[in-house]
């Protein structure tokens, strides 16, 4: 009874080797063509990203000889195009372009030349640049063709437009100009802000190369990136982001002074015959524009007494008790739509030193006024001892009317609210004197002022200049605005290429 066991046993016992053979086998073929399948794999790979980088080329190249046309004219060129097997869609409507400035509103349709690859990569002509995406990652491969002219003042955008929906297959292709479009309403620019709106499926290509070209403002040029605000646009604006040095050069600093009696010896007074700095009227403006209806901005009347760190709004400000302003946590703006008025009560900037990082600083831009009147508004310790000037910058527009005095006046801080006109105003505060910066009767002021005009009447304008400022450059704009730049022409125009397979 125990022999069928034994035998079925040993019939078991007999298969095994064989049973592992083959599974040995089936393994060493399943393997090996995973490791077969796993290099085609590779190779395609390989494959595809060679072709990507012959097509980024060959898109680079297009977009020089696009631009060659664009300014021989008449001239006809040609290029072996590489768009690989699938080739390249050309499309007229793929994004906007809006550039405005002093008045000046452009809103321009552009178009593209794309190709995809089989891993998703695709590979982009747009307005003179190329742009590769990656996911959703996109990079720059080309630059756009935007240019300053610091000699001229003059910044170039050449659009290169595309003539007509198609398809660019790899061979040979042509390039004709067809036609220009400048936009002449947007030539003078005199001391404005440029706008830049661009709304496009590569959106962070054109991001990225603002960011480069901006390194050393810190990309501040760039107010709203693509993720901030509307899908896929990118808001700039182009400017100066300080005031230069040698700014500060004197006690005052105007285009025309005048002086009750003779001018006296000795003083902290220039009158200057040439350009005059830049104006801030459009960058205030703004801020009063964005701030006088967002709730996000504190009101300056809510805080009370002691103002700590932030960021305030005020239609107008009159200060007829002590007002402070506590710096210890850091930096405070204040913008007043229309005017600051100091009279009776003083107003202090106060714990502004720091010991381990930057000194705080308190930065008011007024749009219509500024008078202090009988009282002190300055940097304490407001000792004749402490002079701390930097701490305290009050900035104005062309327009806005500046007073010290009468009776004991005290003024520690900067003044910054140049006008390249004439002022041909009667002094709001102080009647009958016919100028933008009046200084009457017993001031003492420390620091520097620079306004397109001042009439001085006071016995104290020597010894007013705090000589720590002559190299000094503030960063005038707050977090989010720009400094206008010195930009005179603006030249906008719109080159139609014809591109075609031949």
């Amino acid at each position: 009874m125990n022999l069928p066991r034994k035998r079925m046993g040993g019939r078991i016992r007999g298969q095994s080797p064989i049973l592992a053979v083959i599974l040995l086998i089936g393994m060493v073929v399943t393997i090996s063509a995973g490791i077969l399948l796993v290099g085609a794999d590779v190779m395609t790979d390989a494959e595809q990203r060679s072709e990507n980088e012959r097509i980024e080329q060959s898109f680079v190249e297009l977009s020089q000889q696009m631009s060659t046309v664009s300014m021989d004219g008449d001239a006809r060129r040609s290029m072996t195009f590489d768009a690989g097997k699938k080739g390249a869609i050309v499309k007229t409507n793929t994004a906007y372009i809006n550039i405005s400035g002093n008045n000046v509103s452009e809103s321009i349709q552009v178009g593209a030349i794309e190709y995809e690859g089989d891993d998703g990569t695709k590979v982009a002509f747009q307005a003179g640049g190329v742009f590769r995406e990656t996911g959703s990652e996109t990079q720059v491969v080309s630059a756009p063709p935007l240019n300053y002219d610091q000699e001229t003042n003059t910044f170039s955008f050449p659009i290169l437009q595309i003539d007509e929906e198609s398809s660019l297959n790899s061979g040979d292709v042509s390039f004709r100009y067809k036609n220009s479009t400048p936009h002449h309403d947007s030539t003078y620019v005199e001391q404005s802000t440029v706008k830049l709106n661009i709304t496009s499926e590569y959106c962070t290509g054109w991001e990225t190369y603002f960011e480069e070209q901006t390194k050393k403002a810190e990309g501040q040029a760039i107010y709203e990136s693509c993720s901030e605000g509307d899908d896929d646009t990118l808001r700039v604006r182009l400017g100066r982001m300080t005031v230069p040095e040698k700014t500060f050069a004197d006690g005052i600093i105007a285009g025309d002074v005048s002086y009750q009696g003779s001018k006296p010896n000795n003083s902290d007074v220039t009158e200057t015959d040439g350009d005059s700095p830049p104006k801030l009227d459009g960058m205030i403006d703004q801020m009063v524009s964005d701030m006088e209806n967002d709730s996000n901005v504190t009101r300056l009347g809510s805080v009370g007494d002691t103002v700590p760190n932030g960021t305030y709004f005020a239609e107008d400000v009159t200060v007829d008790d002590d007002l402070t302003f506590d710096l210890e946590d850091g930096d405070t703006t204040l913008v007043v739509e229309d005017e600051l008025i100091v009279d009776d009560g003083t107003l202090h900037v106060e714990n502004w030193s720091q010991s381990e990082s930057t000194d705080h600083k308190l930065q008011i831009y007024v749009k219509e006024g500024m008078h202090v009147k009988s009282t002190e508004m300055c940097v304490a310790p407001c000792s004749s001892g402490n002079v701390d000037s930097k701490q305290l910058q009050v900035y104005g527009t062309s327009e806005t009317h500046l007073a010290l005095g009468t009776g004991n006046t005290s003024f520690e801080g900067i003044i910054y609210a140049p006008g390249g006109e004439d002022w041909n105003k009667t002094n709001r505060y102080i009647t009958n004197k016919e100028a933008q910066l009046v200084v009457q009767s017993n001031v003492d002021m420390v620091g520097s002022t620079v306004v397109s005009s001042a009439h001085l009447q006071s016995n104290a304008l020597s010894g007013l200049y705090d000589a720590s400022l002559e190299t000094f450059s503030p960063e005038v704009a707050p977090e989010g605005y720009l400094f206008p730049p010195h930009l005179t022409y603006l030249n906008i125009a719109e080159h139609i290429v014809e591109v075609k397979n031949t």
